[in-house]
């Protein structure tokens, strides 16, 4: 789906005040912090505006950053915004030297029509040994909904099947949990109880609830930190480690 200029500068505001976003940045940062050791090269593969970017570039200083989008209008952007190094591509076919980076990133992505496995195979590829993988999905098949439509996403993942398949192409698991977990029942009635509208749900939020929101998404930033895995919720995270030895 194409944008025009007006859409990215919405949706590139939307990424910093929207309390979902909030949240992912959140343990985005923290995984790198964490788990990253020393970063010299990140890539996130499927940047679209470079939300994710502009959050790792404030917390690792430092840090190359690297995007890839399928759309050349989001690369063009997220370049402006971000002084990333950004190129056209699809990350199922990723146009990079082997063992490139330090920290690959992939959030809600592999859940379009691409080639999931040779997305996977790809993200092995460009790590170095030890480097670090963020994954990040839509949670739970029956979960799928108006949303995904109006965004053009067509699978939503387990924690289970997301381990499993990262296991299956070399990764090593570090954490997998699922997070939106205090919100998620309000997620179900609105996406499936409630009478379903045409657009996503990708939108400015009343403030005050933004901010009860982001509330909430804190709450569960620091337990993800601290290593407790949330048993439910609307999206899974999951960390791998490239071996260090084949």
């Amino acid at each position: 789906m194409s944008m025009v200029p007006e859409e990215y500068e919405r949706m590139a505001a939307l990424e910093e005040t929207m309390w979902w976003y909030h949240g992912l940045h959140a343990h985005v940062v923290n995984a790198i912090r964490e788990h990253g050791g020393v970063v010299k090269d990140v890539l996130d593969a499927g940047c679209g505006t470079g939300g994710n970017l502009k959050a790792i570039a404030r917390a690792i200083p430092g840090a190359r950053l690297h995007g890839l989008d399928i759309a050349e209008q989001a690369c063009e952007f997220t370049r402006s915004k971000t002084g990333a190094q950004v190129v056209v591509g699809s990350v199922d076919a990723l146009p990079f030297a082997d063992e490139a980076f330090d920290v690959v990133l992939s959030a809600d992505v592999l859940g379009y029509r691409i080639d999931v496995d040779a997305a996977m195979a790809g993200f092995y590829r460009v790590l170095r040994p030890g480097g670090l993988a963020i994954i990040n999905l839509a949670a739970y098949p029956w979960m799928l909904s108006y949303h995904d439509r109006a965004v053009g996403q067509v699978r939503r993942f387990t924690r289970r099947e997301v381990v499993h398949l990262l296991r299956r192409h070399g990764f090593q698991p570090i954490f997998a949990s699922y997070w939106n977990t205090v919100l998620f029942p309000l997620m179900v009635i609105r996406r499936k109880i409630l009478p379903a509208p045409a657009a996503s749900d990708v939108t400015p939020f009343n403030p005050l609830a933004d901010r009860l929101f982001k509330g909430c998404m804190s709450v569960e930033a620091g337990l993800l930190k601290a290593g407790v895995a949330l048993p439910f919720g609307g999206s899974t995270f999951v960390l791998v480690r490239k071996p260090l030895q084949p």
